[in-house]
């Protein structure tokens, strides 16, 4: 139950509804609330390698998915790139015009979230991948648009960034036929 997100008290209710009565569950609420207290544990020293491992086993499985990361020297991950089908088919229709930004580094990781984004035929954004990030410098932004270009083939005519100038070294590098834009928001905002 908790793989589910049942919370301890309504899993103990659960059981003791199946079971036929607090005495036939065999534990108490205290000794749920316990066992999941000790999965977050275990699980917070390996959050990320199970996570990065969750990911390559769908990659493996799943032939439109695309997952791509690197660690650094100590084995500390450093960048995770991964689409889904659906974000393939969302670039290969709507992949013109791409934007992306990175997020203040507000995890517990410390790591920036980076969407890839774009505007379907009703102004709705769309999703064409996402990144996490440890550091926002040119190389890792390098990493990170070679993976795009290894998972989508193609860059987009034109990509909308912010006034980032570790971005825009990146973009000028790899997306050399895309035509790179600011995005007007973070420009008046800025102001």
């Amino acid at each position: 139950m908790a793989k589910i997100n049942i919370e301890p008290v309504r899993a103990f209710n659960v059981m003791r509804t199946i079971f036929g009565g607090f005495e036939e569950v065999g534990v108490s609420k205290n000794d749920c609330k316990n066992f999941k207290r000790e999965i977050n544990l275990f699980i917070n020293e390996y959050d990320v390698e199970m996570m990065v491992e969750n990911l390559m086993k769908k990659k493996e499985h799943l032939p439109d998915f695309s997952c791509e990361y690197f660690t650094d020297d100590e084995n500390c991950l450093v960048g995770l790139f991964w689409l889904d089908g659906e974000s393939k088919r969302n670039y290969q229709v709507f992949g013109d015009i791409m934007s992306f930004d990175a997020t203040y580094g507000s995890n517990r990781y410390s790591m920036v979230f980076v969407p890839f984004t774009g505007i379907d035929n009703h102004n709705n954004n769309v999703s064409f991948g996402a990144a996490l990030l440890a550091s926002e410098t040119a190389e890792t932004y390098k990493w990170l648009l070679r993976c795009f270009l290894k998972a989508f083939g193609k860059q987009p005519d034109v990509v909308v960034t912010d006034q980032d100038p570790s971005m825009k070294k990146a973009i000028e590098e790899l997306f050399i036929g895309s035509r790179h834009r600011l995005c007007m928001w973070h420009v008046m905002h800025k102001l």
